[in-house]
């Protein structure tokens, strides 16, 4: 009951913020309490996770069942619409991972992860015609194979076709900056001193490191502020000039790692409960570790998401440590039914 408690508070302060939070950068994020900024987005992420949990958990024989798909993705929808219209995609693309990774890990049925993928694929392939049509034909023989199911497949393709309709109208609906910053991650040289600028500062940051890297705060880029955010979102960038390839190893090895252990903490959790917490923690937190080291190097658009317990950050840095704290929680528990 406190999971569903905590998810309706959540809920509401991100009615609130939208209300009354203030401005920076041109979203409307967080609330500001003298010097002190809270971001509710932020802990919105604890909250949906453990809503999900605690419902997936309550509901073991209705996994097959649509009703349980549509409820699920009703709790993480409405948090995530909330916060696009903030507007922050970086963080509101952490929700559908998360229900994804929730309800593979609960066994829903085939046919509900591929509604989920579907759309993705579309909205992925819809600019480049021969590889939007591969992806239906793909598609609908994956859901022919997997399900066996003639209506499914129908709606499926009904789906794919839907969202490949729909996305160049959704284009021109993007803010400008967020345009930019997708025309950008495919062409970089199209504005190297606009949109571009920080990805190109980031990849030469990167690539400047070598192999041993410059030293501590000898690195030129950051030091002489042509990075910027570089205590923030493009952390890994500074990091990775001063300790170089080997100090950026470091880095991804430290997530791998984590994510082993995550992932063994969620096998051995005899509760449904506990085990789906520690599953939901381990894909949050790599998805966005992912998302940010892939986005410093070129290879997904700039999309503001921190690297977690490594970027600056008020909001994150506290969510990201009680998120761990819900996954040693899980550990000590595991015994538990």
């Amino acid at each position: 009951m406190l999971a569903y408690i905590f998810y309706g508070l959540s809920v509401t302060s991100l009615i609130l913020v939208l209300l009354i939070g203030s401005t920076h950068k041109g979203a409307t994020s967080w609330f500001q309490f003298g010097s002190v900024q809270l971001q509710p987005s932020e802990f919105a992420k604890v909250a949906t996770l453990l809503a999900l949990a605690r419902f997936l958990a309550e509901h073991p024989r209705d996994l097959e069942k649509l009703w349980l798909f549509v409820a699920a993705c009703a709790i993480a929808v409405v948090p995530m619409g909330l916060i696009l219209v903030q507007p922050d995609l970086g963080t509101a693309l952490i929700y559908p991972v998360m229900l994804f990774v929730m309800l593979v890990w609960a066994g829903v049925g085939a046919q509900y992860l591929l509604l989920l993928i579907v759309p993705v694929v579309a909205v992925l392939t819809v600019f480049n015609q021969p590889l939007h049509i591969i992806g239906l034909i793909l598609f609908t023989m994956l859901a022919y194979f997997s399900i066996r199911k003639i209506p499914w497949v129908v709606v499926l393709t009904g789906i794919y076709l839907f969202f490949g309709t729909i996305t160049p109208k959704l284009w021109n609906k993007l803010e400008p900056h967020q345009q930019r910053r997708i025309t950008t991650f495919l062409d970089p040289e199209s504005d190297p001193l606009g949109a571009a600028y920080q990805l190109i500062q980031s990849k030469i940051a990167v690539g400047s490191g070598g192999v041993m890297g410059k030293g501590f705060l000898n690195g030129t880029q950051t030091q002489l502020q042509f990075l910027p955010e570089g205590h923030n979102d493009f952390i890994f960038s500074a990091f990775a000039e001063e300790w170089g390839f080997a100090g950026a190893i470091l880095v991804v090895m430290a997530f791998f790692i984590f994510y082993y252990r995550g992932v063994a903490i969620a096998t051995k959790c005899h509760a449904t409960f506990h085990s789906l917490v520690a599953i939901g923690v381990v894909g949050t937190i790599i998805f966005q570790a992912l998302t940010n080291l892939l986005m410093t190097v070129g290879f997904l658009p700039v999309t503001g998401l921190p690297l977690p317990l490594v970027s600056y950050g008020g909001s994150s840095m506290l969510v990201t440590l009680a998120m761990l704290g819900l996954l040693f929680s899980a550990a000590l528990r595991w015994r538990e039914y």
